[in-house]
């Protein structure tokens, strides 16, 4: 019986990472050629529903990924303590951090900036590009979290 809930929790927990890291390749995607195109209006709308997204989609998958895995090393072969196990919850918890007091913060005052100078201001720009900046690296910690759980170094 055990099998079979480790099963089912690690299938929630694949999909809700797939949700995550997925989306974000996406929108990382779309945002490199919407910042490539010049097309400052569209670069901010491509923000707001990033936050949007973010909000409602990534947070809850990104929870979901952590309970469920935390779950699983709680009734399966694994234990915290292990190398992957550790390095997967430091980097989540990097990137927690990161949208929780970087990106989010940063998403406010872009608004802020817009409705106060104008879509059009170099402000602008110069923040919108450097929350796609940072979003990219939040993506490249992602992708190390899938390698992590995949590879599970030192297991």
């Amino acid at each position: 019986m055990e099998a079979l809930l480790y099963n089912w929790l690690k299938a929630f927990h694949v999909l809700a990472a797939v949700t995550w890291v997925g989306g974000n390749l996406v929108l990382q995607v779309v945002a490199t050629r919407v910042i490539r195109s010049g097309n400052r209006p569209f670069a901010y709308e491509l923000t707001r529903q990033y936050e949007f997204v973010g909000t409602r989609i990534f947070t809850p998958a990104s929870l979901l990924v952590l309970g469920l895995g935390i779950w699983m090393v709680s009734i399966g072969p694994w234990n915290f303590g292990m190398l992957w196990v550790d390095l997967g919850l430091a980097m989540f918890a990097i990137s927690f951090v990161s949208g929780a007091f970087y990106l989010g913060p940063r998403l406010k005052v872009l608004k802020e900036t817009a409705d106060r100078d104008g879509l059009d201001a170099p402000s602008v720009n110069q923040i919108i590009r450097k929350l796609f900046v940072v979003s990219r690296i939040e993506l490249v910690l992602l992708v190390l979290i899938v390698f992590d759980m995949v590879l599970k170094p030192g297991a």
